[in-house]
């Protein structure tokens, strides 16, 4: 290591993002949030690789150490990362804006695909690890790269999905189980969109959403202005 580098890392199942008063830290492994305050969290400055806040002069070895025995953070360079905050801006426009209000033409293979894909995402859910989940719609992410998706295109097949949703879905299902349905369903026709995971302080709440470009799939964007993205595949 060069002289002067920083001498830890995040963990590669670890993630960051900064809000106004806080860092959070997602772990993959668990898929729970840690909230830090920044005075705090900015005493680690100058030690993790590309940490998100300055060093204030401070030092707290016992956080420090707290984040090494939960694995978020590591001396290991083969078992770390930058600790780089995603760079993404949140949507200005919902994809569905000036799409007609009334029921799509559904197809036999429309239904198909998506019984097939909440299928799966209820499997997922039940069945699989957060970190598996993840890993799996990461790679997805990176096999699906180049692949130009018509706005006209992916507003019509959420539409599509919308429509069908209440056949599988309750009112009360979670986002997380929403997106990874709808991002399955979108796969089948070549479209794999951005999936955003995003929290925010004050109080506390965590989110997902997907995006394409500036457009939102499945949310508006007024309801996610105070989200900061975390995590996004």
């Amino acid at each position: 290591m060069e002289q002067g580098a920083a001498p830890y890392f995040l963990s590669k199942q670890a993630h960051v993002c900064v809000t106004a008063d806080a860092m959070v830290i997602l772990d993959q492994g668990t898929g729970k949030y840690l909230s830090i305050d920044r005075r705090g969290a900015a005493s680690l400055g100058g030690l993790v690789l590309d940490w998100p806040l300055p060093p204030d002069g401070q030092r707290m070895p016992k956080l420090l150490q707290s984040l090494i025995d939960r694995q978020l953070i590591t001396r290991d360079p083969r078992q770390g990362k930058s600790a780089a905050s995603p760079s993404l801006e949140l949507p200005r426009h919902w994809v569905r804006e000036g799409e007609p209000r009334g029921c799509p033409k559904i197809t036999a293979r429309d239904v198909g695909r998506f019984m097939a894909s909440a299928a799966h995402a209820a499997c997922c859910r039940a069945v699989l690890p957060f970190s598996a989940t993840v890993s799996s719609a990461r790679r997805r992410a990176d096999i699906a790269q180049g692949k130009a998706a018509s706005l006209q295109e992916l507003a019509f097949l959420v539409r599509v999905f919308d429509w069908l949703r209440p056949v599988a879905f309750r009112k009360t299902d979670e986002c997380f189980l929403y997106c990874l349905a709808m991002r399955e369903f979108l796969s089948k026709y070549g479209i794999v969109p951005a999936w955003v995971f995003a929290v925010r302080t004050q109080p506390f709440a965590a989110h997902c959403w997907l995006q394409h470009g500036d457009h939102v799939l499945t949310d508006i964007p007024f309801n996610l202005r105070r989200m900061v993205p975390i995590l996004v595949l």
